[in-house]
Formats: C-alpha cells, structure tokens, sequence
C-alpha cells in the first residue's frame, strides 16, 4: 500500500476518532541503521529532526534540524543540543543536560533516538488528542498501527473505566515505573502531546496575547532568550483539516524502502 494510503487507512481507523474530528495530530518516527539514529517528529505546531551517529555507546555526532516551530528563536536550540549532547554516552542521553535548557520537544527526541539507536527495525508513533469539550479529552498513542494506550481524561487527570484512573499526567514520572518499558515509553510520548495540545485553542497569527510557557521553562523562555515579538508566524498546520499528516513523506519514504 502506498505510503499515503497506508497513512489516510491508519487514521481513519484510530477509534473513537472520526476522520476529520478537531484534535491535535502527532508523528515521531525512529529509524536506526548501524552506527547511527535518524528520528523525527511533527505535530501542529513542530517539526523536528535528528541525526546521531554512535560507536561503541557513544555518541560522535550528532545533527538537528528545526523546520517548523513556533518561536524563530526556537532554531538556535539545535546547536545548542549538538553542542552538549556530542561525546555522551548513548544511555545517557535521556538525562544529559537540564531539559529546561533546551527545546523540550528536541531534546525528547535525542533522548528517544538514543535508547532505540541499537534496535534494528524502524518504530512510529502516531498520536491523537481531540480538542477538549468542557475539558474532557481522548488521547491516544499507537506503535506501528498497534494501539498503547487510549486515555479519556479531564483535563489532565485520566478518567474510570481506565486502570490508571485519577492519576494526573503532571504526576507521570512517578508512576511511569510501574508500566512495562513499552508502555511507559509511549506514555511518556503521548503526555508531551497532551500538555501541548492547548496551543490549538488560540492563534498566535491573529491575537496578540495568548498563553506561553512560564520563564525558563526551555530554550526559548529561557530569559536571554525570550522574545515576546518572535512568533513564526504562518508556521501552524491543522491536520484535522484532511490532506497528509504528520511526517507523511518521511513515512512515505520509509514504505518505499
């Protein structure tokens, strides 16, 4: 099947989704070969990719290209990452720096890259958070087509008849441990689509002021950073509007392989 098929097949079969339903629409895709990791994501308001190379468990170099993000100051976080990141051992990768330092969503993706850079398939995630409706939510997360986890939440607080009801996602890491390593990896995943799925409730193209993280908490709002007047602006896409998703040509390219 086509890649672009094989894409349109796999969202219109994400239950309880109805194809076109407003909701956030996430791609991180990791593809190791010998000797070194290409992973990459892309979502409404991103679209991140790196490279490393490794020998030996540790990392030699390392490439990050910032393509679409929603501050420009949010491009000087991929030097930044190549800086500090060459030199780390490929299980360190995960904690090598102060995440608030860098772009969060690149240094997950290091990080992410990293623990599968000895693997020998290529993985995909796909992840869905509608849009809230009195603050109720869906989310969920698949691995290669095969669901993980399908969350209704208020809020930020996962709903019965779930086994984690009443767990707050602000709380994961510390019940992430009692998942098995797969589990936890896409909670993990889908947690970082969910806090950033609010960015769909305003456009920062049209309204001056809208939301923003608190200082210091990633490269941008870093205080030497942070410029209030750096929006990129007509930077955001919305998947839900039909048309290929998220990372549709790399996944394209993936099935072409």
């Amino acid at each position: 099947m086509a890649g672009e098929d094989a894409e349109r097949v796999w969202w219109e079969r994400t239950a309880p989704l109805r194809p076109g339903e407003a909701a956030l629409r996430r791609a991180v895709l990791v593809d190791p070969a010998p000797g070194r990791v290409r992973a990459a994501l892309e979502d409404d308001f991103h679209h991140f990719e790196i490279e490393i190379a490794h020998a030996g468990g540790i990392i030699t170099a390392v490439s990050a290209t910032t393509i679409r993000h929603p501050w420009t100051t949010c491009a000087g976080a991929g030097p930044l990452l190549v800086e500090r990141l060459r030199g780390r051992r490929l299980a360190d990768a995960a904690a090598f720096d102060s995440p608030y330092a860098h772009c969060t969503h690149l240094y997950d993706l290091a990080g992410l890259a990293a623990s599968r850079a000895c693997t020998e398939r290529p993985v995909l995630f796909r992840q869905v958070v509608t849009d809230a409706v009195d603050g109720r939510r869906e989310a969920l997360i698949d691995r290669d087509g095969a669901p993980v986890h399908a969350w209704t939440l208020d809020r930020e607080t996962i709903l019965p008849p779930h086994p984690y009801a009443g767990r707050n996602l602000r709380a994961l890491r510390q019940w992430v441990t009692e998942l098995d390593p797969g589990e936890a990896e896409a909670a993990l995943l889908l947690r970082r689509a969910v806090f950033i799925s609010i960015g769909r409730t305003f456009d920062p193209d049209v309204q001056r002021d809208v939301p923003t993280p608190p200082p210091g908490a990633c490269f941008t709002h870093q205080p030497e950073n942070f410029d209030p007047d750096a929006r990129a602006r007509g930077s955001r896409r919305d998947f839900s509007k039909g048309g290929a998703g998220p990372l549709a040509d790399r996944i394209a390219a993936l099935a072409e392989q």
